[in-house]
């Protein structure tokens, strides 16, 4: 039996099978890729979750080191050249560490700025200070120290020295630092000079006296100017007591501060008579004295009448007269 075409050769599968099948393919492949994706976003979940939290990084604000300051003696005010110090002239500064010189007074305590205070005290300035600035070594010069003198004379003034004694500077009792009167005495002639009897018999009669300076700072006796300073606050010991009742040094000198002027009417007054020193209270004020008051003289019969003539007939006057080489005397009353 002879075989058809159809049964050799079968026909071929239906569309619609063919399209199931590629659905199928497609649908494996997404649904693979679909597992993939939760897979690996599992993986990625699990990761996450099994790794452990960084580490907690705690931020501690550190204060910054502070500068290092130191208390320096510093002017409160202006100062000028010759001023002394004192707590009032001073005050402690804080200053910076750069800022700070080897020559600066520098203190850490309260006791400590205290003892450099009372070091200070009666020390004078060399030169300007400012308020504010800080105090050098350099800039100070103390009692007994050379130039002391030079920097506490008051501007246009002159410092002059005088002889004097335990009697002329009122026994020892003058400091530096006190107010005199500078008395002129002197006399103002001999007995062979005068004409008149009484003088001729009292030789005190021709005695005078006059206050050629008023009001006259003592810069210094002998070469002690320490007392001109303002006095400290050292206490005292038993060790300084004998000191203190003991006798008063001696001096030979008196150095007053005084203008150009006085210090020329000085050096002619010192050649010419005696100087004497007359002490002046703390509480005096300056008087304005008239030329004439300061010419005034004091002599012998403005201090006592012991010396002054007897008035009415006796005889207060006589005079030698010369007649060749004949001699004779002449005998007058006083006017009364």
């Amino acid at each position: 039996m002879t075989q058809g075409w159809s049964d050799t050769f079968p026909p071929d599968r239906p569309a619609r099978t063919r399209i199931t099948e590629s659905a199928l393919k497609t649908s494996s492949v997404l649904l693979l890729a679909g597992a993939l994706t939760l897979a690996a976003g599992t993986a990625l979940v699990a990761r996450v979750l099994m790794k452990p939290p960084p580490p907690v990084t705690i931020i501690k604000e550190v204060e910054a080191a502070k500068p290092v300051v130191y208390q320096v003696l510093a002017a409160r005010r202006d100062l000028s050249p010759g001023a002394f110090l004192d707590a009032a002239a001073l005050e402690w500064r804080e200053r910076p560490e750069a800022s700070v010189h080897a020559s600066h007074f520098t203190a850490a305590g309260e006791g400590e700025r205290r003892t450099q205070e009372r070091s200070l005290t009666g020390a004078a300035l060399r030169r300007p200070l400012a308020a504010g600035e800080p105090l050098s070594n350099d800039m100070l010069v103390r009692p007994g120290e050379p130039g002391f003198i030079a920097a506490v004379l008051s501007p246009g003034m002159r410092a002059i020295s005088i002889p004097t004694s335990a009697v002329s500077s009122n026994a020892g009792l003058v400091s530096a630092g006190d107010w005199v009167d500078v008395i002129l005495s002197l006399e103002r002639g001999t007995s062979s000079e005068t004409t008149a009897g009484s003088e001729a018999k009292n030789p005190l009669v021709s005695l005078a006296a006059q206050t050629i300076l008023r009001h006259v700072r003592v810069l210094a006796l002998n070469n002690n100017a320490a007392s001109i300073a303002p006095a400290g606050t050292k206490e005292e010991t038993a060790a300084d007591r004998p000191r203190t009742s003991s006798a008063r040094p001696h001096f030979e000198t008196l150095t007053l501060e005084v203008t150009p002027e006085a210090a020329e009417k000085l050096a002619v007054a010192k050649e010419a008579g005696t100087l004497q020193v007359a002490l002046r209270g703390v509480h005096d004020e300056v008087e304005d004295i008239q030329p004439a008051a300061a010419r005034q003289v004091t002599r012998i019969d403005d201090a006592t009448a012991i010396f002054r003539a007897p008035t009415g007939s006796a005889t207060a006057v006589t005079v030698k007269t010369f007649q060749g080489n004949q001699q004779g005397v002449l005998s007058f009353n006083r006017a009364p």
